[in-house]
């Protein structure tokens, strides 16, 4: 199953990397798995989506000086029941990009 569109990456992802929780969610539920592709999608294309207005201003300058990037998706009502919404964070070296579910922090 591929995770990544041929969406434009404004930055480098490095390795990509989920929890388990994320990874089994994905293996079960097929419209799952395409939500968390979209949100990979869109975090590479610096579309944050519902983190608040200062996390996506940092993430803005991050892009600049090489920080941390971190994005926050809504999980749509009634794809996942057991939880709310996926975090999206790139290390500030590229190296690596991590999917995970706020309880697994």
């Amino acid at each position: 199953m591929a995770f990544l569109s041929d969406s434009v990456s404004v930055f480098e992802t490095g390795s990509l990397f989920m929890t388990s929780a994320i990874f089994g969610a994905t293996l079960e539920h097929r419209p799952f798995h395409a939500f968390i592709s979209k949100c990979i999608s869109r975090h590479r294309s610096g579309d944050w989506g519902d983190c608040c207005s200062d996390d996506a201003a940092l993430n803005d300058t991050a892009l600049q000086d090489g920080g941390r990037l971190f994005s926050v998706y809504h999980i749509p009502q009634g794809l996942y029941a057991l939880e709310s919404k996926v975090w999206i964070i790139t290390e500030h070296d590229r190296s690596y990009t991590t999917v995970l579910f706020p309880s697994d922090y």
